[in-house]
């Protein structure tokens, strides 16, 4: 059971933005078989369910007020999650970043030039695996197949995998443009950077296809008791990490980042929803137009 207490507090959002960065073909389409695809199978799933719509963001204000209130709570958690309570697979991951930031510059050599063949239409499918739109459209079906017909784990799948991948995809769109690394396709050194300037080309740093292929990788397989399954989900997100760094698209070491920022994402999502009794945070959220601090807990 969930109790919500609120008291009064300020909030006052901030936005940025970055360009996107299309300096190599990109093949925006790629991705859409695999969309219609899933969008086909959800669609098959409400064939044979009775319709009767669950109340959801679309259709409810305390829905919203729900979502912005676990949602915040995960952020939270997202946030403490370097320290506490993954420190020790902080510093693994930053020996690991430190270890392939050296190399960076080999492994684009070694990767650099021209693709094709057998492990070129594998990358190609790696790519298109692991774009983040690609992702929150899916998110999205699962989320809106589940409240049309009234399939809640549908509906709470979709919503899982949409709050990890804001979770990761946020983060990394703010660490772009606030590091500001050139990718290996626009510089000669893995160490050009151009901070606070969200330069076309200088936001490798981390991969933002990674960390959302690792959110979701991290919600799908939490739901999945087989180990093959966990395993599936991973390696595609394996996949997307690769190929970025096959296609001379990111470092390496972009790639080691962008996983941990997914996987923390992920983790924040599953922790905050499977929380054991007596266990509360507090979130931002709005009452009637007025901010406010809420108390989530399970009791």
């Amino acid at each position: 059971m969930t109790k919500t207490v609120t008291v009064s507090e300020t909030t006052s959002p901030t936005q940025q933005s970055a360009p996107t960065i299309l300096s190599i073909s990109r093949r925006p389409l790629a991705g859409l078989p695999i969309l219609l695809l899933a969008m086909l199978t959800i669609c098959q799933l409400a064939l044979v369910t009775p319709l009767h719509a669950a109340d959801s963001v679309f259709t409810s204000t305390t829905a919203i007020k729900e979502e912005a209130v676990r949602f915040a709570g995960e952020g939270k958690l997202f946030l403490k999650g370097p320290v506490d309570p993954y420190l020790t697979g902080t510093v693994v991951t930053a020996g690991l970043f430190g270890l392939t930031y050296l190399f960076d510059e080999k492994i684009r050599d070694e990767f650099a030039g021209s693709h094709h063949g057998v492990m070129r239409g594998i990358t190609d499918a790696g790519n298109a695996v692991g774009n983040p739109l690609l992702h929150l459209g899916v998110a999205a079906a699962f989320y809106g197949a589940g409240a049309v017909t009234d399939q809640t784990k549908v509906m709470q799948l979709g919503e899982e995998m949409g709050e990890a991948l804001l979770l990761a995809d946020g983060a990394t769109f703010l660490l772009k443009g606030v590091i500001g690394r050139g990718r290996p396709y626009q510089v000669d050194s893995s160490s050009s950077y151009r901070p606070f300037q969200f330069k076309d080309g200088y936001d490798s740093l981390p991969s933002m296809h990674t960390a959302s292929s690792f959110a979701l990788a991290h919600v799908v397989a939490d739901k999945t008791d087989n180990f093959y399954g966990k395993a599936a989900c991973y390696a595609a997100a394996g996949l997307a990490g690769f190929s970025r760094v096959y296609q001379t698209k990111h470092w390496a070491s972009d790639v080691v980042l962008g996983a941990a920022i997914g996987e923390l994402a992920g983790a924040a999502v599953t922790r905050y929803r499977n929380a054991p009794a007596g266990s509360v945070t507090l979130a931002p959220m709005s009452i009637e137009g007025a901010p406010a601090l809420a108390l989530l807990g399970k009791f």
